[in-house]
């Protein structure tokens, strides 16, 4: 039987009885407590989440007190036939971003490393050579009139590796003065710290001086859209259309995106030989699981180790 977001379908105690009221709410007020949360520090991620949110939401008809594995596997399986294994891979996900938030809270009951994400079988991004990233700033530098503004976004995303969104999410209160920030990641509830290198410092100082002194005073995205009558949030899509221009003007070809940059920054992390468990911690993954998508061909020991089982074969011998 087909049902809709807006009834109250449901009526949960949780929490201490004696001390905690009942609380009862609807598929819609569960849905747009996590959006809430989620507008908090992304831009404009949460409108893309919204959708799948609503369609797991409305699937299950139940608080995450009475969530089971089991309905996550059905909702999962509902999706079979009807739609690209990149878009279950990526519906998914969003759903276990939504699971986590009531998991903090201690509102869900099942353990979520049950929730597995199948993999779809994508063409990675590719990582951005250190080369590529020289000849985009110097093109960005020399270039007249260009926004002190672009330049910091392009620095920054090769020297901290934060997804865009986390990027686009920053606060001006979020800098701190040690060449830092706070980070709200992207996919989960929890907050790390990322660092800048003195010449990107002096790009962020000059570009905060023209973002307070142009204004909304009051507003306090640090990278906001220019040529707009309300403030609003720069958006992924023109750092997307910057970046596909001057690589067009540093004469590359390949197909670079935001994400690249992450990938480079994973890359070089790599080959200092630092583990894959210190890597997760300082690029927001939840596990060191998912770093090895982007450490897969990067660690400098792969070679040593492939050419020292070759040896070792040949000494048996």
């Amino acid at each position: 039987m087909k049902t809709t977001l807006n009834r109250p379908l449901f009526n949960v105690t949780y929490g201490t009885p004696s001390h905690t009221p009942p609380v009862s709410q609807t598929n819609d007020e569960l849905v747009e407590e996590y959006l809430a949360w989620k507008k908090s520090y992304t831009s404009t991620a949460y409108l893309s989440y919204r959708l799948w949110v609503r369609r797991f939401q409305s699937f299950v008809n139940k608080p995450p007190e009475l969530m089971a594995y089991n309905d996550y596997v059905a909702f999962a399986h509902s999706l079979d036939q009807k739609f690209a294994p990149a878009n279950i891979q990526y519906a998914l996900s969003i759903v276990h971003n939504y699971l986590r938030f009531y998991l903090e809270q201690g509102r869900l009951r099942f353990p979520l490393f049950l929730v597995r994400i199948p993999r779809a079988f994508l063409q990675s991004h590719q990582a951005i050579a250190e080369d590529e990233y020289r000849k985009i700033i110097e093109v960005l530098r020399k270039k007249p009139l260009v926004p002190v503004r672009d330049l910091l976004v392009i620095m920054l995303l090769h020297d901290t590796g934060l997804r865009i969104g986390e990027l686009l999410g920053l606060q001006i209160e979020d800098i701190e003065e040690d060449y830092s920030a706070i980070v709200r990641t992207e996919k989960t509830t929890r907050q790390r710290r990322v660092f800048w290198n003195a010449d990107t410092d002096n790009i962020l100082q000059q570009y905060l001086v023209e973002r307070i002194n142009r204004g909304p005073v009051d507003y306090d995205a640090l990278f906001v859209a220019k040529n707009v009558r309300t403030p609003r949030p720069l958006s992924s899509r023109s750092v997307q259309r910057m970046l596909k221009s001057a690589l067009g003007e540093a004469g590359i070809s390949r197909t670079l995106t935001p994400h690249s940059f992450r990938h480079a920054f994973v890359h070089r992390l790599a080959k200092l030989g630092v583990p894959d468990a210190i890597i997760a911690q300082l690029v927001g993954h939840s596990t060191p699981h998912s770093v090895a998508n982007y450490t897969k061909l990067s660690r400098p020991e792969f070679r040593e180790y492939a050419k020292s089982q070759l040896a070792f074969a040949e000494n048996l011998a």
